[in-house]
């Protein structure tokens, strides 16, 4: 015995309906609550690239360079960063 039925979905679209105006049209929600989001977010790349620059160009072995990295990445600016970071600097007079 064999047996089939058909089975329909009911469906129903409303054309007229207009479309809701939803806040995802002024933007994210967080932009309301953190205006200048993008601005401080730009400002952290382009300090992260600056650090990352110095960093590459000590002269310290790999191991320490990638710890430091991480450490900008994660943290921001730790001890061992400005440890690193810091720089002698001792001015001599040149005789002529």
């Amino acid at each position: 015995m064999i047996t089939t039925m058909a089975v329909n979905a009911q469906v129903s679209h409303k054309k007229n309906e207009a479309p809701k105006a939803t806040e995802e049209e002024d933007g994210p929600v967080m932009f309301k609550f953190e205006p200048n989001f993008l601005h401080h977010n730009e400002k952290r790349k382009a300090e992260i690239a600056h650090t990352r620059s110095i960093i590459d160009t000590l002269d310290i072995p790999e191991r320490k360079r990638l710890k430091l990295l991480r450490d900008l990445y994660k943290n921001g600016v730790s001890k061992r960063l400005q440890k690193a970071l810091l720089v002698k600097n001792t001015y001599e007079d040149i005789e002529e």
